[in-house]
């Protein structure tokens, strides 16, 4: 029994040795794979981590400016934004926070105008980090509701975009912007791309770390490039002028059925554009939505028309300057020209008989009178004085886009007996309605042509102001040939086709242009027509230049006298009631 109990003893120490031993071995295995992995991770991966960690928190990040804004005013010096940036919101969420994505997605419907099915196949992906639901969220009220619903990796990030807040008004004048290829917001058309780069500014250029939360952490040891903030633009037109002009041009084009128009309103004396205003136009918030890309163009520096009789005030100019002629010359009128073997008419087939004045021939618009004009300056001077109005050059107006008119009927080897009989009383060339009132300028502003202007002053993120200064008048018919042809052309509202554009107590002269619009195939002309005027008043000190031009009314029977000139009376008793203009005449 003894014997017995010490075997179980001596056996009993020889297991306890092993299980002690075997504590030992293990330990020592663990010991050395923890060194090893210490040794790994100090040692040989320390520049490795290093590096990892600099990557972490060290940065060089692209620091964006905020656009300039653009403005306009009204005569009180009141600004009016036209285009901002506006702060909007994008509801992402974080799929593999939410473990009961049929559950969120029903109460996220609660309060976005999203149906379920749709919102669930963004948040049905637990591994997907990132998943946007909903982008340019503006109501505060929802990101309120939303935020404290507290719905599991639901969230909000906030984003700057461009915003119209007055939608459609200048439309084709301001133009929108949108993401380039970078992502970055670029001028698509109008002063949004002519003046891209300065309301765009200068990127910024941050070297240092960032915070936890990915945020700049600016210290003395960051290096930076500043930022150049984009400058804001101060416009000349004017809001209430610009809302009167949309007015007129839309209830001008419904009212006779045209397909599009134009009204521009300008100071006579400077250039400053008040008004531009086309029809139809856009809402620049949603230029995602036009499907027909003509819209955005804007139509008085972008295209070009043959304007029919309102350019022979200017073939009248030429003559009166080179004094081939006055008011008083006579021709006699058969009421037609046979030339180059075509059978040209009057209005209507008038015929006016002997001793047609040269005045009378501008009051009723007589094509052979013109006809008359133009035979006795020849194509050579006619090309002069009609290059001189700059009918073939830009106007040099601050808008992208724009093209130049179309006198190459008057060139050789084109030019012949026939393009110059029908030049001189607007047809065979073509201009762009900004062309036409620049030339227009030179009859209101004693001879001298004026630049039309958008921008007015600058402004930069420190509010310093830069004023734009208007180009010097260029000197096209002498200031006695400029008096002479408007006193004509004041006799052209009085007495002629010009009178629905007269306002009693105020003198003002104008021209209109009934055109038919040529063929795309160029054999000859279509029934459609372009119906345009151009007037100034006060005639005895002119303030202000308007051009009124509208295409395709439905109703061919009318004359530009009957439609266009009632625009343009429109506009210019707002213009009087406005600045409370004191009446000019005797």
């Amino acid at each position: 029994m003894a014997r017995r109990r010490s075997m179980l003893h001596q056996r009993g120490s020889v297991n306890y040795a092993l299980r002690i031993n075997l504590v030992r071995f293990l330990f020592v295995i663990f010991f050395i794979v923890l060194v090893s992995r210490l040794f790994s991770l100090q040692i040989q991966k320390h520049q490795d981590f290093i590096k990892e960690a600099e990557a972490t928190h060290e940065t060089t990040a692209i620091v964006q400016p905020v656009r300039g804004k653009i403005y306009c005013r009204d005569k009180n010096g009141n600004l009016y934004a036209l285009a901002l940036n506006k702060k909007y919101y994008t509801l992402y969420a974080v799929p593999k926070e939410i473990s009961e994505p049929q559950k969120v997605s029903e109460e996220l419907a609660k309060f976005i105008s999203l149906p379920v099915s749709e919102i669930f196949s963004h948040l049905n992906k637990p591994d997907d980090p990132y998943e946007i639901i909903q982008k340019k969220i503006s109501d505060e009220v929802l990101v309120t509701q939303v935020k404290e619903a507290k719905l599991p990796g639901i969230y909000f990030a906030t984003e700057d975009y461009r915003y119209y807040p007055l939608g459609d008004f200048a439309s084709q004048v301001v133009g929108f912007v949108s993401p380039d290829e970078k992502g970055q917001l670029r001028g698509r058309y109008g002063l949004e791309l002519y003046y891209d780069e300065v309301l765009s500014g200068q990127s910024g250029i941050f070297n240092g770390i960032k915070d936890a939360f990915g945020r700049l952490v600016r210290s003395a040891l960051s290096q930076e490039q500043q930022v150049q903030e984009g400058v804001d633009l101060v416009i000349t037109l004017d809001e209430n002028i610009q809302f009167s002009a949309e007015e007129a041009l839309k209830d001008l084009i419904e009212k006779r059925n045209a397909t599009k128009g134009t009204i521009i309103v300008m100071e006579a004396k400077t250039g400053k554009v008040l008004a531009l205003a086309n029809y139809p136009s856009f809402n620049p918030n949603e230029y995602n939505k036009v499907t027909d890309y003509s819209i955005f163009r804007n139509y008085a520096a972008e295209e070009r028309y043959e304007p029919g009789s309102i350019i022979k005030s200017l073939t009248m100019a030429a003559a009166l300057d080179l004094g081939l002629v006055t008011p008083t010359s006579t021709y006699d009128d058969k009421g037609y020209v046979d030339i180059g073997g075509y059978h040209i008419v009057n209005f209507q087939n008038a015929v006016y008989g002997k001793n047609v004045t040269m005045t009378k021939v501008l009051e009723r618009s007589i094509n052979t009178g013109a006809i008359f004009v133009g035979q006795k300056l020849g194509v050579e001077n006619l090309r002069k004085y009609f290059k001189a109005f700059g009918l073939d050059k830009l106007t040099g107006i601050d808008l992208p886009h724009e093209i130049t008119g179309d006198l190459s009927n008057l060139e050789y080897p084109k030019a012949n007996p026939t393009y110059l009989a029908t030049a001189s009383y607007g047809m065979g060339i073509a201009v762009t309605p900004l062309e036409l009132l620049k030339a227009y300028s030179a009859i209101s502003n004693k001879g001298a042509m004026v630049t039309p202007y958008l921008v007015q002053e600058l402004r930069d993120s420190s509010g310093a102001i830069q004023p734009v200064t208007a180009a010097e008048p260029e000197r096209v018919i002498s200031e006695k040939t400029a008096e002479t042809l408007s006193n004509m052309l004041v006799s052209v509202v009085e007495n002629g086709y010009s009178s629905n554009a007269k306002i009693k107590g105020y003198t003002t002269a104008g021209k209109t242009g009934t055109a038919y619009i040529p063929l795309t195939n160029g054999k000859g002309y279509s029934e459609d027509m372009i119906h345009s005027y151009v007037g100034y008043f006060p005639a005895s000190d002119p303030r202000f230049l308007i051009l009124v031009k509208m295409d395709r009314p439905k109703d061919n029977s009318e004359s530009a006298s009957h439609t266009v000139t009632l625009a343009f009376k429109q506009l210019e008793q707002f213009l009087i009631n406005y600045y409370n203009l004191p009446p000019d005449e005797p």
